[in-house]
């Protein structure tokens, strides 16, 4: 079977996307385009480069990973990143998005011009981590004279790229939207309110998609520590092993 892929933002959760990565490929189903944004386009750059699920999982749990984050005391931002460091290279090894084997599409969110961008081409690893700085927490990425950020401000779910093509789409949210809603509270409700407003184009995106993955699970895990990669990483393997056995494909 083959397949394109769309693959949300959603910081650490992002291990969740590597587990249905890894049943995809058990499953022998081709992935054949793929779009991403912020940690979804990282994860999709890697993959498309060549770097496995398993791998990637690895480079993110080490300690080299680690030490490229620093705390930036609001200069700017809450963190620094060392963009320069060795370990990115290991975990998105080519250069170009046009040289993937792997057609792929990056959202990032155009802070200059107040709009959401979607890149074919240019600089693999400059993009990948614009579509990522998620603003104020990372500094935005300077990219061509333009100041680019977290492509999930516009839409954390991008499938647009995907529709003329002759493949099935699978959409991965990370950020599932609780249906079933009862909490009367002030504050509960706001919370409520302020989640479906930044992800009201995420609802779209999904009644595009022919399959979407996602877990109410997910809401139980941080997106900001790396502590429980493994156990997202489960999580997302045994969910596409799930959806996959229940399709009529």
């Amino acid at each position: 079977m083959q397949i394109s892929l769309s693959l949300s933002g959603g910081a650490a959760r992002g291990a969740y996307h590597l587990g249905v990565l890894h049943g995809l490929d058990e499953m022998h189903i081709e992935i054949k385009a793929l779009c991403g944004v912020s940690i979804g386009a990282i994860i999709a750059a890697s993959y498309a480069s060549g770097v496995k699920p398993k791998r990637q999982l690895e480079i993110f749990k080490s300690q080299e990973f680690k030490d490229v984050f620093s705390f930036n005391w609001f200069r700017g931002s809450l963190f620094d990143v060392d963009y320069h460091a060795d370990v990115f290279k290991k975990l998105i090894p080519k250069k170009k998005i046009e040289e993937l084997p792997i057609p792929l599409w990056i959202s990032v969110f155009d802070i200059t011009h107040a709009k959401s961008f979607i890149f074919d081409k240019g600089d693999l690893k400059e993009i990948c981590l614009a579509s990522g700085a998620l603003t104020p927490v990372f500094k935005p990425v300077l990219h061509d004279d333009v100041f680019f950020a977290d492509g999930g401000f516009a839409n954390n779910l991008v499938v647009e790229p995907l529709t003329n093509l002759p493949f099935k789409i699978v959409g991965v949210n990370l950020h599932p939207i609780e249906r079933d809603y009862h909490q009367s509270g002030f504050l509960s409700i706001a919370k409520r309110i302020a989640f479906l407003s930044a992800f009201s184009a995420v609802t779209q995106s999904e009644n595009m998609c022919d399959i979407v993955i996602a877990s109410p699970k997910l809401r139980d895990y941080s997106l900001f520590s790396l502590s429980e990669a493994d156990a997202l990483f489960a999580l997302g393997y045994e969910d596409v092993k799930r959806v996959f056995a229940s399709q009529d494909l």
